[in-house]
């Protein structure tokens, strides 16, 4: 017996917002891994989110180095520790932005998503112990943001019971990775899990999931 199958439909059903967005955390890690140590050191040094040199903006909030937060802002969420790092953020992409970006739209979803990864890392901007020069990166707050979108998504056929479990199981996990030493067990020495970036990435995707649903129609692509 044969089958023969003229359908259009793509053999990886991925948005375009998502896989894009997945496809710049994957050309931007390999770009990392092929460079020279002094460049990776001078990458990281201008282009990831760094609190300490936040506050030093913020104390001389000149038009050049506010548009240099600008751009951490965004550069920080392209950038990743090593293969695992980059790894579970573009897989946890793939799952859970493909499915807030169907249900939204590209536009709300890209807006979505880099505002999560925003307040993610300046949830942790806040949190951050005075004087000490941290350096946050990964796509990790703003992946937290289509979980907490996701969790409104759900909703409907889950109810509120199901999304609350949903949402303390994520965010149990979270502290328990991240405010405990199974962090450092986990990424190794030298390095850390932002769980407060995490926490303010998952709770700006839920509250724009939410006015998304009470501002208009969901979107289908």
């Amino acid at each position: 017996m044969t089958q023969n199958s003229n359908s259009d439909e793509p053999m990886f059903n991925v948005p375009p917002v998502t896989m894009y967005l997945v496809a710049a955390i994957f050309i931007v890690h390999l770009l990392m891994l092929v460079t020279t140590q002094a460049t990776e050191n001078w990458v990281l040094l201008n282009f990831s989110f760094r609190p300490a040199v936040v506050s030093a903006i913020l104390e001389n909030p000149t038009v050049p180095n506010l548009f240099h937060l600008f751009v951490t802002l965004n550069s920080h969420m392209f950038l990743h520790h090593d293969w695992a790092h980059m790894i579970i953020n573009a897989g946890m992409l793939l799952a859970f932005g493909t499915m807030v970006e169907r249900r939204f739209g590209p536009a709300r979803f890209l807006v979505l998503y880099f505002l999560s990864g925003w307040l993610g890392a300046i949830a942790e901007y806040l949190i951050a112990e005075p004087g000490l020069d941290i350096f946050l990166y990964g796509a990790s707050g703003g992946v937290f943001g289509a979980m907490g979108a996701t969790a409104i998504v759900l909703l409907p056929r889950y109810k509120w019971r199901g999304v609350l479990v949903f949402v303390a199981v994520l965010m149990g996990i979270n502290l328990l990775i991240g405010a405990t030493a199974l962090g450092t067990l986990l990424v190794g020495p030298g390095a850390g899990i932002a769980w407060a970036a995490h926490c303010g990435g998952f709770a700006t995707g839920m509250l724009l999931a939410f006015l998304y649903t009470r501002t208009g129609k969901a979107m289908r692509i």
